[in-house]
């Protein structure tokens, strides 16, 4: 049983705090600091939307190294499989809808669609962009976090070696 409320801990961690975190970091630290850098950016919405899958991914990389430094699970590693299932199901039920001739490729659709928040009141926003900019916030994080458990337990087994070694 504590193996499986791991799972769930670490899953709701993840789900509920990556995508907010990710939202709250890039519009304060994140975009102040890529304005200097870049200056493709005109706003913080506009610098969200075109970098949102690589702020979703940092931040589940970050927060799953903070949360599993301190609540140690095997179980945080496997957090993208039902993420990944939930996409797959997705794909599936996007592909049944519609003509097949009016449809975008899969990639175009969830991953390079042109979704500018600024642009929320357009007409067709929700359904062209809805994919892009909530489930795959959402699966991109999953896997974040799977990639800073895995990264957290390599980091540890090195303490641990490099302690027994001294």
């Amino acid at each position: 049983m504590k193996p499986v409320l791991a799972f769930v801990f670490h899953f709701v961690v993840a789900i509920l705090t990556i995508p907010m975190l990710a939202l709250l970091v890039s519009f304060s630290i994140v975009y102040l600091v890529a304005r200097h850098i870049a200056f493709s950016a005109t706003n913080p919405q506009q610098f969200y939307s075109d970098h949102l899958f690589l702020l979703v991914f940092i931040t589940g990389l970050w927060v799953a190294y903070l949360v599993c430094d301190t609540f140690k699970s095997k179980s945080a590693v496997w957090v993208w499989i039902p993420a990944f299932i939930a996409f797959a199901l997705r794909v599936v039920m996007w592909r049944s809808t519609g003509s097949v001739l009016f449809h975008s490729s899969v990639v175009e659709h969830f991953f390079t669609a042109d979704c500018q928040i600024q642009n929320w009141r357009d007409t067709d926003f929700a359904s062209h962009c809805s994919d892009k900019l909530f489930l795959m916030q959402v699966v991109i994080g999953m896997f974040g976090y799977s990639a800073g458990a895995t990264v957290q337990r390599i980091v540890q087994s090195g303490r641990r070696s490099d302690s027994v070694s001294s």
